[in-house]
């Protein structure tokens, strides 16, 4: 399944002006050179640079990006190299113990695989905009610091979602990870190639437990 799946998992690099560099993870979507990964990776970047793992390095520029569900799109010149893009699973039908897979470039070790379980569905996250990111799935699968934006797979190579956010007081995997939902990547996506964003509906109250 690794060897199947990773020629559509990327590392990304980015330059962040006078700030320095950030890296992540994405993944092939089409082959026309589009790829996802997390709106945190590539929102400040000057400059954005993905290699694959038969070492090719290509410079891709930012399509769209939506800040609420925390998700991008990348491009890269499809006439590099033959892109292999992933397979999406429903994502609705994510169960509790499920085995899954990561693979991403945590602490810049490239292409790593992990491996756990759904550990629990419907999460959220706040985002630094005050809105959350609803229904994310939690893995215990260890995600760590590079990982952003790399795939969460099923047994059979599928993505279920993106990892994006882990639950840790050293900044480090510790058995709490969340990913977007493949469902919310693929109502989402389109947008972002289309127009560049995604306009979300929200309703303008907050709430709070009695």
């Amino acid at each position: 399944m690794y060897q199947n799946v990773i020629h559509s998992v990327v590392n990304v690099s980015v330059a962040i002006g006078m700030r320095g560099s950030g890296t992540g993870s994405g993944f092939v979507i089409d082959t026309e050179g589009h790829i996802v990964t997390n709106n945190h990776v590539v929102e400040d970047a000057t400059y954005i640079e993905v290699s694959f793992v038969d070492g090719t390095i290509l410079e891709a520029s930012l399509v769209g990006r939506d800040p609420d569900s925390d998700l991008a799109v990348i491009k890269v010149d499809s006439t590099k190299i033959d892109l292999q893009p992933v397979t999406f699973a429903d994502s609705d039908q994510v169960f509790i113990g499920q085995q899954t897979l990561a693979i991403g470039s945590p602490f810049n070790q490239d292409f790593t695989l992990t491996t756990g379980i759904v550990s629990a569905l419907d999460r959220s996250l706040q985002n630094d905009n005050d809105f959350s990111i609803p229904a994310l799935i939690q893995t215990d699968a260890a995600i760590n610091p590079g990982n952003s934006g790399g795939p969460l797979l099923d047994m059979e190579g599928q993505v279920i979602g993106v990892n994006t956010a882990i639950l840790s007081d050293t900044n480090s995997g510790s058995g709490v990870g969340f990913s977007i939902p493949s469902n919310t990547v693929r109502r989402v996506v389109p947008y972002l190639i289309s127009t560049g964003e995604y306009q979300h509906t929200w309703l303008g109250i907050s709430g709070t437990t009695l």
